[in-house]
């Protein structure tokens, strides 16, 4: 093949091939090995294709950013834009009862999850239909009431055909000792019912966490509470909504995060896949590590895919457009385009103060014409 067909053209091929197929073929011979492992290669290439791109011309797909009010830090703001020309349909406050820390949890076939630290408050919203957010039911006992809601997970269980609201509960009695429970909620019964489960560690309020396909999961890294594993191993606690099951996925050694001394690291969802972001918060050599896990649940399937560099006032990473281009916070808390090959950046005229998150969010054409089970 190499006497006949010309270098640009292997380059075409190969660009085409999803990041799995990519990788595998590393092994075919020296040359392929020299050129897909080209960081110029890997970036001008996977940045273009499968897991990176998320180019769509679905008029229900939009983009929500959401943030903290600069001038008004006690309220959350959220601007609704089209996912293809990122134009805002509307940007407004959000209709909140008054709440130190709100979180988006996830979006999930047009529906919401809202979570409020404190007074721990859950709520779900369907934007495309009304601008109200309804709150899920307390706790059914008095004991649960006063418990300490320390972790919250959502997402549509397609086996029942159901929404599911999954929370983790921390208990102490009056001795010092404490236990966990679990709870799930079901949009359809509209009520809460406890697990069966044993969640035998704590996943802190603060743990990174992405919904994908029907399983919500948190990243804990070597620090977490009562440490189910050896303490240089970093895992991932995954929940079915189907089978209503957590179960853990080992990730890397925790002693490679150390190497790259201060970061951040986020767990997010990339076209199906599971992904990492790693950000190291180095001022000289600002840049995005960003890791796959080519098969679900295969921890030697991590793999990392590209190491995007990016100017200093660039300061925190919130996820993809379309073509591989990045939604980044700058220093002044403006929300940027940052298109990482052109390395320009445009200004989205969204500002806030703190907990920048940029969703994305597709409209249900179900939820929209309503039904039984619509907020």
């Amino acid at each position: 093949m190499a006497r006949y067909v010309p270098e640009e053209v292997v380059v075409k091929i190969l660009s085409r091939l999803p990041p799995k197929s990519l990788i595998r073929f590393k092994s075919v011979s020296k040359r392929w090995q020299a050129l897909i492992g080209n960081p110029d290669f890997l970036s001008k290439n996977l940045l273009n294709h499968s897991i990176i791109t998320q180019s769509s011309s679905d008029p229900l797909r939009h983009i929500i950013f959401f943030a903290r009010d600069k001038y008004d830090p006690g309220t959350q703001i959220h601007s609704f834009r089209s996912y293809d020309s990122l134009h805002c349909a509307s940007q407004a406050p959000l209709n909140l009862p008054p709440a130190p820390t709100f979180d988006i949890v996830a979006s999930c076939n047009g529906m919401l999850c809202l979570w409020a630290y404190v007074p721990s408050d859950v709520y779900l919203w369907n934007p495309a239909t009304s601008s109200e957010l309804k709150a899920l039911p307390a706790a059914s006992s008095h004991r649960r009431r006063a418990a300490d809601v320390y972790q919250v997970g959502f997402g549509f269980d397609s086996r029942s055909n159901d929404f599911k609201v999954v929370r983790l509960l921390h208990f102490v009695d009056g001795a010092g000792t404490r236990w966990y429970e679990e709870e799930i909620y079901s949009l359809r019964c509209g009520s809460w019912r406890q697990l069966d489960l044993s969640v035998a560690f704590g996943i802190y309020v603060d743990s990174r966490r992405a919904a994908l396909d029907g399983v919500f999961l948190w990243y804990l890294d070597y620090g977490y509470e009562e440490h189910p594993v050896d303490e240089d191993k970093e895992i991932i606690v995954a929940f079915d909504f189907s089978d209503e099951e957590f179960r853990t996925m080992l990730f890397l050694d925790a002693r490679f995060f150390r190497d790259y001394g201060q970061c951040t690291r986020t767990v997010t969802e990339l076209k199906g896949s599971l992904a990492m972001f790693v950000f190291p918060c180095r001022k000289k050599n600002m840049h995005l590590d960003i890791w796959v896990m080519l098969e679900f649940g295969v921890r030697e399937s991590w793999t990392r895919l590209l190491s995007i560099g990016f100017p200093l006032h660039l300061e925190r990473p919130l996820g993809f457009w379309k073509n591989g281009e990045l939604f980044i916070v700058n220093r002044e808390r403006h929300l940027v385009l940052y298109d990482v090959l052109a390395q320009t950046e445009t200004n989205l005229q969204f500002e806030g103060s703190r907990e920048f998150q940029v969703v994305d969010y597709k409209l249900s054409s179900a939820l929209i014409n309503g039904g039984e089970d619509n907020p």
